[in-house]
C-alpha cells in the first residue's frame, strides 16, 4: 500500500471520530432532579453533580469522564463511605471533625449544610453552578465557618475534553476557625496517613498510573514521606499539578488532569497526599491537594479565604508536559472589583 493511502486512512479515520465526537456533543441533554444535575451525551452520563443532603454529607461529583471515555471516580467505596468522587471537605475545624462519618448514622460529627443551588446550563454542555455552604459545630452550637461556593463546567471540546473550575470563599465564624488535620509523619504524634483535608478524589478501579508535573510517581511508599524505605502504596510529591491516568488491558480509557492554584499555598508548590492501592479490598485510588499539610491554618473571626482548583477530563493519558500545558492555559483570577469610593 502506498504511504500516502496509509496517510489519507488514518487523516480519514481521526477526521471521523472527531466528527462523531462533535456529533455525540451536539446530542447533548440535561437532565435534572431537585438534589442532581446530569450532563448526558448519547446514553452515556458523562458527568453528574449531587447535592442530596440526605444521602451524602457533602456536594460532589460522580460519575465524571471525558466525553467518550470512562468514568473515573468512585462514590462511597466500603473501605470509606465517606469518600464521594470528586469532592471538598475539611478535617477538623474548631476540634470538630468535619470529614469522617459515623458509619451507623452516617453522620460527621461536624456538619456541612448547604443552600439549593443555582444552576445555569447552556446547549453546548456547559453549566455553573453557584451555592452557599454552612460549617456547624453542633456541641457548641455556633457556626464555624461559612463558604460560598462557584463551579464552571466548560463545553467539551472535538477530543471530548473539558474542565472544570473550582472556586471557594470561605469566612471564619464568630469564634475564628482553627483548620486542621491528622497529624503528619514526622511530626509529634504524627501517623503514616496524616495531613488529608480539602480537594480529593477518590478514583474509580482501573489501572491507574500517577504522573506530575515532574514526570512520573513512581516512588510509593509507607507513608510517602522521603526518607521512608518501608514499602507501600502512599506518596507525598510537592508540584503545581497531578495527573492520573486510567487504562484497562493496557488501553487508556481516561485522564482526570488536578490543578492547584497557586495562590492556594502562597506561591509554593502544592503538597500532595496520593494512594495507589491495586491490591487492597477494595482497591483504593486517591488524591489529596493537602492544603493543611505544612501546618493548620488558623483564621480570625471573619476573616476570609479562597481556594481555586481545575480539573481537566481527558481521553489521552497526561504527562509532564500536558499539565504545564494546562496549567500555563489556566487563565489566572481577575483582582476583586474595588470602588472609587473604597479606594479612596
Amino acid at each position: 500500500m502506498p504511504p500516502s493511502f496509509r496517510i489519507s486512512r488514518r487523516f480519514l479515520r481521526t477526521s471521523l471520530l472527531a466528527f462523531c465526537l462533535i456529533a455525540t456533543a451536539s446530542r447533548a441533554d440535561w437532565q435534572s432532579t431537585d438534589t442532581t444535575l446530569a450532563w448526558k451525551a448519547g446514553e452515556a452520563v458523562v458527568w453528574q453533580f449531587n447535592f442530596d443532603p440526605a444521602t451524602s454529607g457533602k456536594p460532589f461529583f460522580h460519575p465524571l469522564g471525558a466525553v467518550g471515555g470512562a468514568n473515573v471516580t468512585e462514590r462511597a467505596p466500603s473501605d470509606h463511605p465517606w469518600h464521594y468522587g470528586l469532592w471538598f471537605s475539611w478535617k477538623y475545624i474548631n476540634g470538630k471533625n468535619y470529614w469522617e462519618e459515623d458509619r451507623q448514622s452516617g453522620l460527621p460529627a461536624g456538619k456541612t449544610a448547604w443552600t439549593k443551588p443555582v444552576i445555569a446550563t447552556q446547549p453546548d454542555g456547559s453549566a455553573t453552578i453557584k451555592m452557599g455552604l454552612t460549617y456547624i459545630n453542633h456541641d457548641a452550637a455556633r457556626v464555624d465557618m461559612v463558604e460560598s461556593r462557584e463551579i464552571a463546567v466548560s463545553a467539551p471540546d472535538t477530543n471530548g475534553s473539558f474542565t472544570i473550575d473550582w472556586k471557594a470563599r470561605f469566612v471564619a465564624g464568630p469564634e475564628g476557625a482553627l483548620l486542621d488535620r491528622q497529624k503528619m509523619p514526622g511530626e509529634p504524634g504524627g501517623a503514616y496517613n496524616g495531613g488529608y483535608a480539602g480537594m480529593s478524589i477518590r478514583m474509580a478501579p482501573h489501572t491507574i498510573d500517577y504522573v506530575s508535573t515532574d514526570g512520573p510517581v513512581t516512588q510509593f511508599n509507607y507513608d510517602g514521606t522521603p526518607q521512608q524505605t518501608r514499602g507501600g502504596e502512599r506518596a507525598r510529591p510537592n508540584v503545581p499539578a497531578m495527573g492520573f491516568n486510567f487504562s484497562d488491558n493496557g488501553t487508556v480509557v481516561g485522564s482526570l488532569a488536578f490543578l492547584s492554584d497557586a495562590k492556594n499555598t502562597s506561591g509554593q508548590p502544592a503538597t500532595w497526599y496520593l494512594i495507589n492501592g491495586p491490591t487492597q479490598r477494595p482497591p483504593f485510588f486517591f488524591g489529596d491537594q493537602t492544603i493543611l499539610g505544612p501546618k493548620p491554618i488558623q483564621l480570625a473571626a471573619g476573616e476570609k479565604m479562597e481556594l481555586r482548583y481545575r480539573f481537566v477530563l481527558s481521553r489521552a493519558a497526561q504527562t509532564a508536559d500536558t499539565l504545564k500545558a494546562a496549567l500555563a492555559a489556566w487563565p489566572a483570577e481577575k483582582p476583586t472589583a474595588v470602588s472609587a469610593a473604597a479606594a479612596h
